[in-house]
């Protein structure tokens, strides 16, 4: 991507693999002020183009795209189960091969910044372990699985078991400092720790970096949001037996609402055909953090099965709008219900006004729920 060469030793690298993460990875870039390089994994859409917009904006010194499907075709194939762990396992036998394709230009840095347990960068991290450099590790805000403590960095024990004979004890060592959006729920999940879990000074509250949501997203000028009230729809092939609860509960929404203040948001894997009588948000490629940015959230209403999603307007923007959670009596195939009531009560105690976040235990509740925010609303 980037023609620049880097010098011998630089300050930083982030690891990027979803268009979520960049509102943290470029808010910290910004704040540190550093020489420091971004590396693009692209698993999501348009990364070349997001890679290209970033660039023109001068925060990095060099940007990079990396060769992600030279890595998969020459040491991961598609199977899936066993087969899968073992290629995985192998890879770590190769890391110093796979830390070329990732950074050809052959840079190194005395910090790494990166979010959960993402493949690409994980074999980057053991690629620096196993030459003994002197490298500091840093975790930021990848959603609701940083607010997990360490559940989702840990490997399974038989990954550990590999990590360790060939890496050291510090492969297994997932006590790094963090930076989050929203540290003190962090704190209210997890209680104290023997890490620093720190704040991430968001580079859209400062009117000169501003202008940089334009300039890496586009978002266009109609980022409006006149409804009151947002569905943030899930994929129906999960729901199994419960998917006509759901569909009766939707229908219900629509007419409490009426069709013309009632939004439709799809899950971005969906395909699901759209349901007739609903409006549907039409820029599904824009994350739904920019809508929160952009718009007065502390009226608008968001339901949802256990989309964590609800969660970032609180955590993006301090904001706070009714949240309705249905998870309590429809559930999807899989559904972990523990972890999502820490996360969840942990939202809900750092509202203002607790009472905004509501979790039915039924239909009649839920129906409770939304005429106690229809007469507070619309009053």
């Amino acid at each position: 991507m980037s023609n620049k060469a880097p010098s011998l030793l630089k300050d930083s690298c982030y690891f990027c693999t979803s268009t979520y993460q960049l509102f943290s990875i470029l808010s910290l870039a910004i704040s540190r002020k550093e020489k420091a390089d971004l590396y693009i994994d692209p698993q999501f859409k348009d990364a070349e183009i997001f890679a290209q917009r970033i660039e023109l904006l001068g925060i990095f010194d060099s940007v990079f795209i990396i060769d992600s499907k030279k890595i998969y075709s020459k040491y991961i194939s598609r199977e899936s189960g066993l087969i899968n762990h073992l290629q995985i396992a192998r890879t770590y036998f190769h890391v110093n091969s796979i830390s070329k394709i990732i950074d050809c230009n052959n840079a190194s840095y005395k910090n790494i910044f990166v979010s959960s347990r993402a493949f690409i960068p994980r074999l980057y991290i053991l690629s620096c372990y196993k030459k003994k450099m002197d490298v500091k590790v840093y975790y930021f805000d990848d959603g609701v699985g940083s607010y997990y403590g360490n559940s989702a960095l840990n490997p399974s024990k038989a990954d550990g078991m590999v990590r360790k004979v060939l890496f050291g004890k510090k492969a297994l060592d997932f006590d790094q400092d963090r930076y989050l959006m929203c540290p003190e729920m962090y704190k209210k999940i997890n209680g104290e720790t023997p890490y620093q879990v720190l704040g991430i000074d968001r580079f859209f509250d400062h009117p000169e970096y501003s202008d940089y949501l334009d300039k890496v997203f586009v978002p266009g000028k109609d980022v409006g949001l006149s409804e009151s009230a947002v569905i943030l729809e899930e994929i129906s092939d999960t729901f199994g037996k419960k998917l006509d609860d759901l569909n009766a509960l939707y229908q219900y929404t629509l007419e409490a609402f009426g069709p013309d203040d009632l939004l439709m948001k799809r899950h971005p894997r969906s395909k699901d055909e759209k349901r007739k009588g609903f409006r549907y948000y039409q820029k599904s490629e824009l994350p739904f953090e920019i809508l929160c940015i952009r718009n007065d959230m502390n009226k608008k209403v968001l339901i949802s099965v256990g989309s964590t999603a609800l969660s970032t307007p609180k955590m993006i923007t301090g904001q706070e709008p009714y949240v309705i959670l249905l998870y309590k009596f429809i559930q999807n195939e899989g559904m972990n219900q523990e972890p999502l009531d820490h996360f969840f009560m942990a939202l809900k105690e750092s509202y203002g006004n607790p009472d905004k976040v509501m979790m039915p235990a039924s239909f009649d509740e839920y129906k409770e729920c939304v005429e106690k925010i229809l007469g507070e609303i619309r009053r």
